[in-house]
Order: C-alpha cells, then sequence, then structure tokens
C-alpha cells in the first residue's frame, strides 16, 4: 500500500513539474509607441473685470475713483468683439466668477473669466484689438487638443502591441524557436501630453499664430507588456 501511494505521489509530482516547465515556457516583452499630432483646437482664457472710468483719466487718484463699469456691459463689448472676428457663440462659456477688493474707496470689483474655443489659430492675431480694451484684466493662450485625440490613441495602442510582438518574435526566432499566442496584456500607461501655452497676450501683444505648424505638437504614447507563449 505505501509503494502504491509512493508510485502515485511520484506520477502526480512529474506531472505538475512538466506542466509547470510547460508554463514557464512564455516570453514577456515590453511594447511602446509614440505619435506626435497637430493640435487643431485652442483654449483662449480671457479674464474681465470691473474698472472705473476715472482710472483712465489723467490727475486722477483712487479716492476720485467714482464711475464704475459693470461687469455685464464689459461682457457684453467682449462678446460682440469675439462674435466679430466669427467666434460662435457656442464656443465661449464662464469658467468662473470673482472679485477683487480694492481698498482705496472699499469697492468690490466683479471679474468673469471666459473660455473660448478656437479652431482658426489666425483668428488670435485678429483679436489683438483686445489687449489694449477697457475691463481685460488678462488674455492667455492655454490649453491645446485634437479634436481626433481618441482615433491617434487607438492607433498608438496597436503600435505600441506589435511592436511588443515583433521584439518578441525576432528574440524567440533568434535562439530556434517559435512565438506562440498571446497569454497576457499589461497596460502601463495612456499618455497624452497636451501643451500649455501660458502666455499672456497683455504681455506679449507682437505673438502671432497663423496655422497650427507654429505651435507645439500633441504627444500621444503607450506602453504594454505582453506574454508570448513559446512553442
Amino acid at each position: 500500500m505505501k509503494h502504491l501511494f509512493f508510485l502515485i505521489f511520484t506520477i502526480c509530482a512529474l506531472s505538475l513539474s512538466a506542466q509547470n516547465q510547460q508554463e514557464a515556457r512564455f516570453i514577456e516583452v515590453r511594447g511602446t509607441a509614440v505619435k506626435e499630432v497637430q493640435p487643431d483646437e485652442m483654449v483662449l482664457s480671457i479674464t474681465i473685470q470691473e474698472y472705473f472710468e476715472e482710472e483712465f483719466q489723467k490727475n486722477k487718484e483712487p479716492e476720485d475713483y467714482k464711475t464704475k463699469v459693470p461687469l455685464a456691459k464689459i461682457e457684453n463689448g467682449l462678446i460682440k468683439d469675439l462674435r466679430k472676428v466669427g467666434i460662435d457663440k457656442d464656443d465661449i462659456r464662464v469658467r468662473g466668477m470673482g472679485n477683487y477688493w480694492r481698498q482705496q474707496g472699499k469697492e468690490f470689483l466683479f471679474s468673469k473669466q471666459l473660455e473660448v474655443k478656437i479652431t482658426d489659430f489666425s483668428k488670435i492675431n485678429k483679436l489683438s484689438s483686445l489687449v489694449d480694451a477697457k475691463g481685460i484684466r488678462s488674455l492667455n493662450v492655454g490649453q491645446m487638443s485634437n479634436s481626433d485625440a481618441e482615433a491617434f490613441r487607438k492607433e498608438v495602442k496597436i503600435e505600441a502591441l506589435k511592436d511588443a510582438r515583433e521584439k518578441a518574435k525576432y528574440m524567440v526566432e533568434s535562439l530556434g524557436e517559435n512565438l506562440g499566442e498571446v497569454l497576457s496584456i499589461t497596460e502601463l500607461n495612456d499618455g497624452y501630453s497636451r501643451p500649455y501655452m501660458a502666455k499672456n497676450m497683455l504681455m506679449a501683444a507682437d505673438v502671432s499664430y497663423e496655422s497650427a505648424d507654429e505651435v507645439q505638437n500633441i504627444t500621444i504614447s503607450y506602453q504594454v507588456i505582453v506574454r508570448f507563449r513559446i512553442n
């Protein structure tokens, strides 16, 4: 009985050993892919703020400021200017509200931040008239993106998987073996580097954008670890 038990145990152990050896026949490689695409959308951040007409008059002190220009009037004027250069109303949205405490005269000056989506970068040059506009506190070129980013992401992922297979194939075949099927895929990251152009156009009025060729590209990267069976 003891001999029979020992025989069964030995057979099971050999079976498990053979199975482990078979399962150990795999190769694991890292696949990477990077693609740069031109942005076709830009967000222009504009902050407007109430002001006093006396601020722009000569020989006026803060205590003389009396005639406050309301935020609504400034906003309406800005939207009209944006529409003149061809920016649709749907591409203008409110980002936030705020206020500024002017100690001289003890007045609150309300402010509002607007975001403007621009797909024709040459329109930014047409906004140069806003640089010296009253009530415009800041005018910044911010985040850039690409409207087909999701399609580009898929393309980069496919290229990363192909890169992993190509690496595994030549490594295995160099040892006289054949590459088998995929056993597992592990995603490491999904990189999407969008350039931010934190450039205040009030400080740099000579900024000119004629096309997407003049701005920094968006970098899309992807890494994956793929395990293949070795036949």
